[in-house]
Parts: structure tokens; C-alpha cells; sequence
């Protein structure tokens, strides 16, 4: 017997999001002692390392220095 397999598929808007979260997340920093991930870029640094051109409303509004995950669950990627 032959098994199907359903492929999900995705909407392009989700994965531009997710490349521009994860583009955020790759340079931050980690500071494991209070064990909370910093912002280290601005939304118009951000633009440069995406493979593909992308307005700049696309890119969420977090601040330089902003908490992105923390312990807690009050980052900016967890609300």
C-alpha cells in the first residue's frame, strides 16, 4: 500500500517574515546571565543581509538595545 504525503504549504508573506525575524535574531546578542536576547541592529540595518528587496514597513520596529526573548516572556518576538 502506497502512502500520500501532504506537503503544508506556506504563504510567501510568512516566510519574508520569518527571513526578516530571523536575519534580527542571528545578530543579536545572547547575554546568558540574565538570560535575554538583545537587539544589535536598527530596522535599516537590517535590509542589507536580506536575500531579497524588501520595504521598510515590512521589517518590524524594534529599537537597538530592545530585548527580543527573555526568560520572563515580555520580549518584543514573544508578545
Amino acid at each position: 500500500m502506497e502512502e500520500i504525503f501532504m506537503v503544508h504549504k506556506r504563504s510567501k508573506d510568512k516566510l519574508l517574515q520569518r527571513q526578516i525575524r530571523r536575519a534580527i535574531y542571528m545578530r543579536s546578542f545572547t547575554d546568558r546571565i540574565v538570560c535575554e536576547t538583545v537587539n544589535r541592529v536598527s530596522r535599516e540595518e537590517v535590509l542589507p543581509f536580506l536575500s531579497q528587496p524588501v520595504y521598510l514597513s515590512d521589517v518590524p520596529d524594534v529599537l537597538k538595545g530592545e530585548v527580543l526573548v527573555d526568560s520572563r516572556g515580555c520580549g518584543s518576538f514573544q508578545r
